[in-house]
C-alpha cells in the first residue's frame, strides 16, 4: 500500500536513544492546544507574513524542546498521544492476572522496553546470532537465504508515494494492489539498502553534503566497533559500507521520477525478475522467507535491480558481511543498549536533525509498542480518548467538504461533462475511514516477553512481514489501515481510494468539539480537503475510481490540467533559507497542491454550514473577527512551529511536504478570499499576482 500523508514527521530522535530525564518534567501529558484568535501578533500585519502574524506569539511562547527536531502544535499534540498511550500502557504492563491477552502483549512488550537495567547488562548479546549468521557468509552465493532472514526481524515501513526508497536492508519486499487491477494484491520489489535517508545524501556534492558523508563513515565505523570489530578493521568497513551503498544510490530511481506511479508499473515474472539479477536466486529467497512463488512482480525499480546485481559481481564477500552487519545494527540499535542507543542518536538525530537530547525512554518505548502492536494498543487509546460523538461529527465533516469538491468539480470551467462526470464517479466511490478499524489485528500468534526487548520486536517484525506477503495474490482489503489510531497524521489511498483520518489526529487543534464551524473546518476540514484533493492531485488523479491506473481525462482536460499545476511547481520552487537548500516543486507537488485545494473546498463546506445557520463569512465571529478570518487562523495555528536547520534540511531534500512557513503563506497567496477577509492590497506580499489554483 502506498500512501499519501498530510506530514511527514522526523522521527530520528525517536529512533534512537536514552538518556536520563526526570519523570516530573517530562511525564506529565502537555496541555492541548486549543485555538483562540487572540494568540496572533497584531503588531505585524497580516498581509506582510501571515505565518508571523498568526504563529510568532505561539513560536516565541514555544521553543523547541532540547528532544526534539521540530516543534509546533501538530508536535504537541504527538506528545500529548505519546502520554495517553503511556498512561495505558503503564497500567496494562503491571502483572494483573486478569488482564486480557491484548493487554497482555502491549503491556508486556513496553515492559521490556522500559526494562533498562536488563536490555544494558545483555549488550550485543541478544543480537548474537543473527550476527554470528552474517558472519558466517562463505560466499555470495548465501545472499539470499541470509537477505531473507534478516528481511523478517526488522520493523517493516510503510510507503508513501513521496518516499525515496523503502528502509530496509538491500531491496524492500511488501504487498499492495496492482497498479492494473486494484483488486488484487502483488508482490512489490522495491529499492532498499541505503542507510541514510536518500540518494541525495550520497550523491550531491556541496559541502555539506561531503560533511555529512564523513560523519557517516565515521559513525558505522563506531558503530563495528562497539559490536566487536577491532578498530582499524571496523573503519576500513565502514568506507566499504560508504561504497556499497553509494552504488546502490546510483542506480536507485531519482526521487522526483518515482512519484508518478507509471514510472513505477513494471510487472515481471519471477524469470524476468531473475534475469535482473542472475547471481541472486530469487527461488531460494521466497523459500527462505516461507512465502510460495508468484506468477509476477511488481519491481517499481527495475534499474536498481540491475545494480544489486553489479555491487554482488564487483563487492568481495568481507565487504558484503560489513554491509550487512552495519545494516542490521543500525535498524535493530533502539532495541540494543545504552551505547548503541546513543551512538546512533549521535548520527541521525543529532548531525542529520540537530536534536540536542534523546527523548526520555518512556516515549521511545510507547512509540514503539504502538509500531509493533497498533491495534493492540489503538484498542485502549481509543476507549479513552476518542468517544463515538466524535466519529460522528467527524463524518458530517467529511461529507460537507466532499459535497464542496462535488460543486468545484461542477463549477470547473477548464473541465469537460465527460471528465466531470468520471471525476463524480470517483468521489462517490471514496471510501471515509475515521478514527480506528473495524475489525482489529489478531496478534494471538505473537510471543511477547517480559524480559526479551530485542526478541519481542523481532517476533512482531516476523509476524508483520508474514502478514503481509500472505497477502500477495490475494484480493485486497480496503479497510486495512495503515496508520495506527493514536498516530496524528492523516493519509489518502489512491489504490484503494480511501481517505483515513486516525484518532490521534481527531483532538485539538485539529479538531475541537467545544469551538465553532470556522475553527474546525480551518483545521480538521483543511485536513480532510487536502487528504480528499490527494485522489485528484498530478498523480492522484492518474488513479480511476476503482484505484486502477487508468487515464480517465480528456486529451485536453490534462492539458488544462498540467497547466494549472504547473503554477503550483512553479511558485513552490524555491530557495528556503532556514533549510540552506533549494526546494524542488516537482517534488512536493502533489502535496502543495492538496494544501491549496483542501482550503478551498473546506472554506465551501464552511460556508454551507454557516448559511444552514443563517450566517455568512463575513458574519462576526468571536474575539473580534469574522467567521472568514478565524477560518483562515485556525488553518495557520495547526501550522505553527519550526524546525532546527538540520532538520529543514534534511526534510527538504527527502519528502514532498513544503515547510510550515510555506504551507500558510503560500497558500493564502493564492487565495483573493485571504485578501478579501483580512484587507490585503495588490503588490502586497500575500497577495500573488500570478495565483495558482486547481481545485
Amino acid at each position: 500500500m502506498r500512501l499519501t500523508t498530510l506530514f511527514t514527521i522526523l522521527v530520528f530522535a525517536v529512533c534512537s536513544a536514552a538518556q536520563s530525564v526526570s519523570r516530573a518534567a517530562n511525564d506529565a501529558m502537555p496541555d492541548l492546544e486549543h485555538f483562540s484568535p487572540d494568540q496572533v501578533d497584531k503588531s505585524l500585519d497580516p498581509c506582510s507574513d501571515f505565518f508571523q502574524y498568526a504563529c510568532s506569539k505561539w513560536v516565541k511562547a514555544n521553543p523547541i524542546p532540547a528532544d526534539q527536531a521540530a516543534w509546533g502544535t501538530f508536535n504537541k499534540l504527538a506528545i500529548w498521544n505519546i502520554a495517553a498511550i503511556r498512561n495505558t500502557l503503564e497500567q496494562v504492563s503491571s502483572l494483573d492476572p486478569k488482564r486480557n491477552a491484548v493487554d497482555q502483549k502491549a503491556g508486556d512488550h513496553y515492559a521490556s522496553c522500559m526494562d533498562e537495567a536488563t536490555i544494558n547488562k545483555a549488550g550485543i548479546a541478544p543480537l548474537k546470532p543473527d550476527l554470528d549468521r552474517i558472519a558466517a557468509l562463505k560466499n555470495k552465493a548465501q545472499l539470499p537465504e541470509l537477505v531473507a532472514s534478516l528481511h523478517q526481524i526488522v520493523r517493516p515501513a510503510n510507503l508513501n508515494f513521496i518516499d525515496a526508497q523503502y528502509q530496509g536492508i538491500l531491496f524492500g519486499i511488501y504487498n499492495g494492489p496492482q497498479f492494473d487491477d486494484a483488486r488484487m494484491n502483488i508482490g512489490v520489489l522495491d529499492q532498499s539498502g541505503m542507510n541514510m535517508p536518500s540518494r541525495e545524501f550520497y550523491l550531491n556534492d556541496d559541502e555539506k553534503s561531503k560533511e555529512i558523508r564523513q560523519k557517516y563513515v565515521a559513525h558505522v565505523g563506531r558503530m563495528l566497533e562497539l559490536a566487536g570489530e577491532p578498530k582499524a578493521q571496523a573503519e576500513a568497513d565502514a568506507a566499504a559500507v560508504l561504497v556499497m551503498e553509494t552504488a546502490l544510490a546510483k542506480a536507485a530511481m531519482d526521487i522526483v521520477v518515482r512519484r508518478d506511479p507509471k514510472n513505477l508499473d513494471h510487472k515481471l515474472t519471477i524469470k524476468e525478475v531473475q534475469a535482473l539479477t542472475p547471481s541472486f536466486n530469487w527461488n531460494r529467497y521466497f523459500a527462505a522467507i516461507q512465502t510460495p512463488l508468484a506468477a509476477q512482480y511488481l519491481v517499481l525499480s527495475p534499474d536498481f535491480f540491475r545494480g544489486v546485481e553489479k555491487l554482488i559481481a564487483s563487492e568481495p564477500v568481507d565487504h558484503w558481511r560489513a554491509y550487512l552487519r552495519y545494516s542490521l545494527l543500525h535498524l535493530s540499535a533502539s532495541s540494543l543498549s545504552q551505547p548503541f542507543v546513543e551512538e546512533s542518536f549521535d548520527f541521525y538525530s543529532r548531525t542529520l536533525s540537530g536534536t540536542k537530547e534523546i527523548q526520555p525512554r518512556w516515549r521511545r518505548c510507547s512509540i514503539f509498542a504502538d509500531i509493533d502492536l497498533g491495534d493492540a494498543v489503538g484498542q485502549a487509546y481509543v476507549a479513552r480518548y476518542f468517544p463515538p460523538e466524535n466519529k460522528e461529527r467527524m463524518l458530517e465533516l467529511v461529507k460537507a467538504v466532499e459535497t464542496a469538491l462535488s460543486k468545484e468539480i461542477d463549477a470547473a470551467d477548464w473541465m469537460s461533462p465527460e471528465t466531470k462526470k468520471k471525476a463524480h464517479i470517483k468521489l462517490a466511490a471514496q471510501v471515509d475511514k475515521i478514527g480506528y478499524p473495524d475489525r482489529w489485528q489478531d496478534y494471538s500468534t505473537v510471543e511477547i516477553k517480559r524480559d526479551d526487548y530485542l526478541g519481542n520486536m523481532q517476533r512482531a517484525s516476523r509476524f508483520e512481514i508474514r502478514r503481509r506477503l500472505a497477502e500477495i495474490g490475494k484480493p485486497v482489503n480496503r479497510y486495512h489501515w495503515g496508520m495506527t489510531p493514536p498516530t496524528v497524521n492523516a493519509y489518502e489511498d489512491p489504490q484503494t481510494n480511501t481517505i483515513n483520518f486516525p484518532a490521534g489526529i481527531l483532538q485539538p487543534p485539529f479538531f475541537d468539539a467545544k469551538l465553532g464551524d470556522a475553527a474546525n473546518y480551518g483545521a480538521i476540514g483543511a485536513v480532510i480537503g487536502h487528504e480528499t484533493t490527494h485522489g485528484y492531485d498530478d498523480q492522484g488523479r492518474k488513479f480511476d475510481a476503482d484505484g486502477n491506473l487508468k487515464d480517465w481525462w480528456t486529451a485536453a482536460d490534462s492539458t488544462a490540467y498540467e497547466q494549472r499545476d504547473n503554477c503550483i511547481a512553479d511558485e513552490y520552487t524555491q530557495e528556503v533559507p532556514e533549510a540552506g537548500v533549494k526546494q524542488n516543486g516537482k517534488l512536493s507537488l502533489g502535496e502543495d497542491t492538496a494544501d491549496n485545494g483542501g482550503i478551498h473546498i473546506a472554506m465551501g463546506g464552511l460556508q454551507s454550514a454557516l448559511k444552514s445557520e443563517g450566517k455568512e463569512l463575513d458574519s462576526p465571529a468571536e474575539g473580534g473577527v469574522t467567521e472568514m478570518q478565524t477560518f483562515f487562523l485556525s488553518y495557520a495555528n495547526v501550522w505553527c512551529g519550526e524546525l532546527r536547520p538540520e532538520a529543514a534540511r534534511t526534510a527538504v531534500l527527502t519528502q514532498g511536504h513544503s515547510l510550515n512557513r510555506y504551507r500558510v503563506n503560500n497558500v493564502v497567496g493564492n487565495m483573493p478570499e485571504f485578501a478579501h477577509a483580512f484587507g490585503c492590497k495588490a503588490g502586497q506580499p500575500m497577495v500573488r499576482a500570478n495565483a495558482c489554483r486547481v481545485w
